[in-house]
């Protein structure tokens, strides 16, 4: 099961500004608490971005070629 998770991230530009973006991660996970705690721990050390929303994907499969 996919999970699709959004991750709001905060980090300082060239010009010394705060700047905010959402990032998408689909992760593979058993349940919406699981692919949260694999966010987190992807994200290990770092201090400047939370979990906005996760929600079940509708994608089935991923295939990788090679």
């Amino acid at each position: 099961m996919y999970w699709q998770v959004d991750v709001k991230m905060e980090f300082e530009n060239d010009r010394g500004r705060v700047q905010k973006v959402i990032e998408k991660y689909l992760i593979d996970a058993m349940s919406a608490t699981d692919a949260e705690a694999k966010i987190y721990k992807e994200f290990d050390g770092e201090s400047n971005f939370s979990v906005e929303k996760v929600v079940k994907s509708k994608i089935l499969k991923v295939i990788q070629n090679g």
